[in-house]
């Protein structure tokens, strides 16, 4: 009787290491499986002006589209200067994630000195841009060179305050990259100035 108990006690204890050797080779290679999902290149998916999407072929790196290039610097140019005092820190996390790492500095110094975000925040304020042309002036196998021109209204949330509006250009340098989750346009803001022309 002794033996018999003690035989069903080792043969649980011989179930529930197989248990656990079974548990943690699944979960094992389950993060395999993950990690290398999370490593392909993302799906894209072209539409041509006639509206005709195309699947571009997983892992190739497709020439950035002119309309892609607008689209991405339309949301950019929006995340990075039209601020207002509800939106701007997630704006700004998506204006910077379209940034390369190094002109995240340098864009950080820009707003610093010119108090843009300390204003937008101390007068409730709300910037309206409405970009009037996108322009590409030059493309290398690196990089684009393009132009941004637009206007945009600042006023405040507050209903005395007075409106202003600036028109603006703006030269802005994309950085080609491998397209990824990071990055699905292929490109990056390597450089952004800005040239005002009237001030009302």
């Amino acid at each position: 009787a002794y033996y018999e108990i003690w035989g069903s006690l080792e043969s649980a204890n011989r179930a529930l290491w197989a248990a656990l050797w079974l548990a943690a080779t699944v979960a094992i290679l389950s993060l395999i499986v993950v990690r290398v999902l999370a490593g392909r290149p993302p799906v894209v998916i072209r539409v041509d002006g006639a509206g005709q999407a195309q699947v571009a072929a997983a892992g190739s790196q497709t020439a950035v589209s002119e309309a892609e290039i607008k689209n991405f610097l339309t949301l950019f140019e929006k995340f990075f200067t039209e601020l207002n005092a509800y939106t701007y820190d997630a704006d700004l996390k998506l204006a910077f994630s379209m940034m390369t790492p190094e002109f995240r500095i340098k864009a950080n110094d820009i707003l610093k000195r010119g108090g843009a975000v300390e204003d937008i925040k101390a007068s409730m304020g709300k910037t309206v841009l409405t970009l009037t042309e996108i322009i590409i002036v030059k493309e290398t196998p690196q990089v684009l060179e393009c132009l941004v021109k637009g206007y945009r209204q600042v006023g405040s949330y507050k209903p005395d305050a007075d409106p202003k509006e600036a028109v603006f250009e703006r030269s802005v340098i994309l950085k080609k990259v491998q397209r990824s989750g990071d990055a699905p346009y292929g490109v990056l803001v390597q450089d952004w100035a800005e040239s005002l022309f009237k001030r009302a």
